[in-house]
């Protein structure tokens, strides 16, 4: 059971989750986003129009790639639109990064907010819902963002892990910020 299929009727009409439930396919085709993984070898496993449709609902929304991995698992709007089944869990955080890199390496890093300009354009659906969604820079900050706070992380288990005492010094303050 598709979250687009059982909850489609309850996506309030108009809506971003609405519209991309219904034309994320045509959005996003695959063939869209095939230069970014020229090896034959084998493809993401995650599908495009679900990746674009996450990337242009966190941008709506404002979330983080940990919030908006989140989301896609709890929020059935965001299952609706990215047509997961009901049960199903979404995918790590990570994908996005690394969607997102490739995304700024290509030669059409806009791509996905080009696409959905031009619907808006042509059809005048989400008139006025817009302006944030096509607004790529927030894309392009979330990598850096989201490349800086992992750097972070792994640099602190590092830490952690290899000088003596550092365990201890971090659980309390992890206790500590609770």
């Amino acid at each position: 059971m598709d979250g687009e299929s059982t909850l489609g009727h309850l996506l309030p009409p108009g809506s971003v989750y609405a519209f991309l439930a219904e034309h994320r396919r045509e959005l996003f085709p695959d063939a869209m986003f095939a230069d970014l993984f020229p090896s034959h070898l084998g493809r993401p496993s995650v599908p495009a129009d679900v990746v674009a449709t996450v990337l242009v609902l966190q941008a709506l929304e404002g979330r983080s790639d940990r919030e908006a991995a989140e989301a896609l698992t709890f929020d059935l709007r965001w299952k609706a639109a990215a047509g997961l089944p009901v049960g199903a869990a979404g995918f790590h955080a990570t994908v996005l990064t690394y969607w997102r890199r490739r995304l700024a390496v290509s030669t059409r890093p806009n791509r996905i907010f080009d696409a959905v300009r031009e619907v808006v354009a042509a059809t005048g659906v989400l008139s006025g819902k817009t302006r944030r969604v096509l607004d790529s820079t927030v894309l392009e900050d979330a990598v850096a963002t989201q490349d800086t706070v992992t750097q972070l992380i792994a640099s602190i288990r590092r830490v952690r892990r290899e000088v003596p005492g550092a365990a201890e010094v971090i659980a309390a303050l992890q206790r500590a910020r609770l």
